[in-house]
């Protein structure tokens, strides 16, 4: 079985193009439009010897910085060398029933619950209703026994959930288990499920990689009640975050919290500038949504999501062909924000491609 393909390949890219990475202004990468957060690289610059040291084997003083900062003891955190290991472990480690998937959506879950050997019950959004969750439609198939995959705001769409409204579902549904994972939140402004009562039914997934820019270090986090999470620390493999990965994930809990909200404050006036240009071009419509990224969706029928994204690695951008994504085919693609003027050239090729098909 292969994988999803994923975007954000820029090494791949490159290489295939005959460029240097530093060509390529990579769109496809749901990344901090701002580059790694500020402070990261001395912090890690200070502590480099520490890298001759085996790491903690849990990453207890990471974990202990987690739960002072958001009120909850130790046992509730896992670290993990990125959010990937325990969207694959969940499955196993927890035999659900059943696996329910959100379409379109993050395709690893889908691929956890087929590697687990988990049977999986589809959810499809709808289009016409701009690809929103609707809550009441999911309670009508639960029946119980489900681990629910959530992803708030939705990769693809950029679709939010309000945080209290999902936890008040998800507190509703207390026979169900439900993974949300909170990869792009930090960008909304949009308070964590963290902050609000801890449900025992409640997985959060978070993950340092998108809002600081730190994806080679591969760092994010299961929260959860301690019960649950002890299950899963027991099959979890020890020294699962490396030195590096500790050193800077301690420093953002501490110091991260005025770039995140300086990031999401940007996020919101860019978002609409850019969803705005792109919308007045011939033949394209934006999905409403609140994410660091926008999902675009080609209406002429003469322009695919594959063939914009050809066009615009000739002039050394990269886009991402959302065609694999379950529930949506050719003519939808997703463009991630970076600063200002790259947004506005990036705008500028794009409109190029376009008026050209039209």
């Amino acid at each position: 079985m292969l994988p999803i393909k994923h975007g954000g390949d820029i090494l791949a890219v490159a290489r295939s193009l005959g460029c240097s990475p530093a060509e390529l202004d990579d769109m496809s990468s749901n990344l901090a439009p701002f580059g790694l957060a500020p402070g990261v690289m001395e912090a890690l610059l200070a502590r480099l010897d520490e890298i001759a040291y085996l790491p903690e084997t849990g990453s207890e003083s990471l974990c202990d910085c987690l739960g002072a900062k958001y009120g909850r003891p130790r046992q509730d955190f896992l670290a993990g060398n990125g959010t990937t290991e325990f969207i694959f472990g969940l499955p196993a480690g927890l035999r659900p029933r059943v696996g329910v998937v959100i379409n379109p959506s993050y395709g690893d879950y889908r691929l956890a619950c087929e590697w687990a050997g988990i049977e999986v019950e589809d959810f499809d959004l709808d289009p016409s209703e701009d690809f929103v969750l609707d809550l009441r439609r999911l309670a009508g198939i639960l029946r119980g026994g489900e681990l629910v995959f959530l992803c708030n705001p939705n990769n693809p769409t950029g679709a939010l959930t309000p945080s209290r409204q999902l936890h008040e579902f998800i507190a509703g549904h207390q026979d169900s288990h439900f993974l949300v994972d909170e990869a792009y939140l930090p960008f909304t402004g949009e308070e964590s499920l963290l902050d609000l009562e801890p449900l025992n039914n409640l997985l959060v997934l978070q993950s340092y990689s998108k809002i600081f820019c730190i994806p080679g270090l591969r760092l994010g986090f299961l929260v959860g009640p301690s019960g649950l999470l002890t299950r899963l620390r027991e099959r979890s493999k020890p020294w699962g975050v490396n030195r590096l990965a500790q050193v800077a994930g301690e420093y953002l809990c501490l110091q991260g919290d005025a770039y995140v909200a300086e990031m999401a404050s940007f996020v919101s006036r860019e978002r609409k500038s850019v969803a705005e240009k792109i919308a007045q071009l011939p033949g394209v419509t934006v999905v409403p949504g609140r994410a660091n990224f926008l999902l675009g969706r080609l209406d002429g029928g003469r322009l695919g999501a594959g063939e914009l994204r050809h066009q615009l690695l000739q002039r050394r951008f990269i886009i991402r062909n959302c065609a694999n994504f379950t529930n949506l085919d050719e003519r939808y693609f997703r463009l991630s924000l970076k600063d200002s003027a790259t947004n506005l050239r990036c705008l500028v090729a794009l409109a190029e491609i376009v008026e050209g098909a039209s």
